[in-house]
Order: structure tokens, then C-alpha cells, then sequence
């Protein structure tokens, strides 16, 4: 198997694969000083479930945020998804609005039986039964 040197030349020099290392570069540092101020909430958060014996709602909340930032930056240094975290990512608000769909299915048409059917076919149910015994 030969290599072509001027196919990896020009794939190496593509500026998007340079502006996603820009943009993971950024993160990690970011990755990083939010999981220290993670650690810190939680202590924070202890301290108020030791107190009160409830949790900050409000701190909750924002360590809800911070959850879904780790989580999107970390799928995206780790190339499960080209989409970049916040502040560049949709908030959920916009595309569940964006992405209005048109389901075309068929609905069953059920007949409702009135009790005096119903007891009808029961009872020859039972007939049957009590015939083939």
C-alpha cells in the first residue's frame, strides 16, 4: 500500500480539523474549571442539606445546566457528535420548535359492543365449550 503525500498533505491542512482542535483545546480548559466548580457546588450543596436536611432548589437547578455542559462537551471531545457544546449549541426551547413533523398514520376503527352483545357471545362461548366437553 502506497501513501500519497500530497493526499495527506492536503488532508492535514484542511482548516476545519485545525478549528475543531481550536474548539476542543478551549473546551478541555473550560471542561476543566467546571468540574472544579462542580466540586464546589456540591460541597456548597451538603453544607445546606446538613443544615436544613433539603437541597438548594436553585443551586439544583444550575448543577442540572452544568450536567448537560459536561455531558455535551465531553461527547464532543471524544467525536460521538460534531456539534459543539454551549454557548454554541440550540437550546432545547428552539428545536423542539424547529422540528415540526407531520406523522401520517392510519387509526383502527373500533366497534363498541353494547353488555347485551357481549353476553350474547359469552354465552355461546360457553355453549361451545360445554358441548365439545
Amino acid at each position: 500500500m502506497e501513501i500519497n503525500r500530497e493526499e495527506v498533505k492536503e488532508e492535514v491542512l484542511k482548516i476545519g480539523k485545525w478549528t475543531r482542535f481550536a474548539f476542543m483545546f478551549l473546551y478541555a480548559f473550560v471542561l476543566n474549571f467546571v468540574i472544579s466548580v462542580s466540586i464546589g457546588l456540591a460541597f456548597i450543596q451538603f453544607l445546606f442539606f446538613l443544615f436544613t436536611s433539603k437541597i438548594n432548589d436553585s443551586l439544583a437547578e444550575f448543577n442540572k445546566h452544568l450536567f448537560l455542559f459536561v455531558s455535551d462537551t465531553l461527547k464532543f471531545l471524544l467525536f460521538e457528535t460534531d456539534n459543539k457544546p454551549f454557548p454554541f449549541k440550540k437550546s432545547s426551547q428552539e428545536t423542539s420548535s424547529d422540528t415540526n413533523e407531520i406523522v401520517d398514520v392510519e387509526a383502527d376503527v373500533v366497534n363498541e359492543e353494547t353488555d347485551s352483545e357481549t353476553d350474547i357471545k359469552e354465552d355461546k362461548s360457553e355453549e361451545e365449550e360445554s358441548s365439545k366437553s
